[in-house]
């Protein structure tokens, strides 16, 4: 009896940090071993890392007031399109307590944000993107957000993921002659 009652102890205490978050989710239950996906998760000890690596005191804030960020790429056509509808559904059935924020239906573009406020000061964001070049982007932010800097986060994280810096225009021209 007792090994019945911590099981269930175990189980009712651990479910709720285990699979509450929309990437788990669609991990778990949408991604085929058949069509990979990329999975970037960056957690509260790089955000901090992260604040304390830029000057920029605004992008500081942006990075203390996060909780998690965490990304889902493939560049596969069949599975970008595959994979924007699975991620739809599972939003539509299991995350809709989750308010669309923006919605963009263009001919070569799809984008879906959601948001959901757990409290006053934390929001959980879902991004879900399927560009022109039929790449699929899944991103899921949590923590404290400032919708005005957005923006400023999105071209950082480009610059972290890839390992870039501030090119200067000559170095712009450069990489530009070399893709050519």
């Amino acid at each position: 009896m007792r090994k019945v009652v911590f099981i269930f102890l175990f189980l009712f205490t651990t479910s709720p940090l285990a699979g509450g978050d929309f990437i788990t989710e669609f991990l778990n239950t949408c991604v085929e071993a058949k069509r990979p996906v990329s999975n970037v998760n960056i957690g509260r000890p790089m955000l901090e890392k992260m604040a304390s690596n830029t000057n920029d005191e605004e992008l500081k804030k942006i990075f203390q007031n996060l909780s998690s960020i965490r990304i889902i790429t493939t560049e596969n056509k069949k599975d970008a399109h595959f994979y924007f509808k699975k991620a739809n559904e599972l939003i539509a059935d299991k995350f809709s307590d989750y308010q669309e924020v923006v919605s963009v239906n263009d001919r070569n573009t799809k984008i879906n944000i959601l948001m959901k406020s757990k409290d006053n000061k934390n929001q959980d964001i879902i991004f879900i993107g399927l560009d022109e070049d039929d790449k699929l982007t899944i991103i899921n932010i949590t923590g404290k957000i400032d919708f005005h800097a957005i923006s400023k986060l999105s071209d950082s994280l480009n610059k972290e993921i890839n390992g870039e810096e501030n090119p200067s225009e000559e170095e712009k021209a450069k990489i530009s002659k070399q893709q050519e």
